[in-house]
């Protein structure tokens, strides 16, 4: 599913955090949500984005992109893997690294354990099974790379 599908309800959800979201106020969302600061793929200006974190890679933050490779910020990271992170208390430049499959499947088992009601919840805004979101993009931001 693309994100222009999804009716203005959830639109508007997803939205939300946004508008409370900055390094002041990053640390009251301990390390659920990430902000990922890009450099447009073709405007060269910055984009920002907040992701939910799904899990830890070593101790790195992991995000998947549920839209998938259509995702604007996919895009930009795929062609400048630089990217500005403000995560939990922390602020930091940082390159993209993409996960394999065996490490995005066991982190999605792990996040499956933990949110089971989040999962059905994704599962049904998103028309898919838990275990297709496998195939989606899933990268980490390592504070030092």
């Amino acid at each position: 599913m693309e994100y222009k599908h999804i009716n203005r309800f959830f639109k508007f959800f997803l939205k939300l955090p946004y508008f409370f979201y900055s390094e002041r106020t990053s640390f009251l969302y301990g390390k659920r949500l990430i902000r990922i600061t890009t450099v447009g793929r073709t405007s060269n200006k910055e984009r920002a984005t907040l992701l939910e974190v799904i899990g830890m890679h070593n101790t790195s933050p992991v995000v998947i992109a549920a839209f998938g490779e259509n995702s604007d910020w996919v895009k930009n990271l795929r062609k400048n893997p630089k990217t500005i992170i403000v995560w939990s208390n922390k602020k930091y430049e940082s390159n993209v690294f993409w996960l394999d499959k065996k490490d995005s499947e066991n982190i999605l088992k792990s996040y499956k354990k933990n949110y089971p009601n989040l999962v059905k919840f994704y599962e049904k805004l998103m028309k898919m099974g838990w275990d297709d979101f496998s195939n989606l993009p899933i990268c980490y931001f390592p504070e030092k790379f």
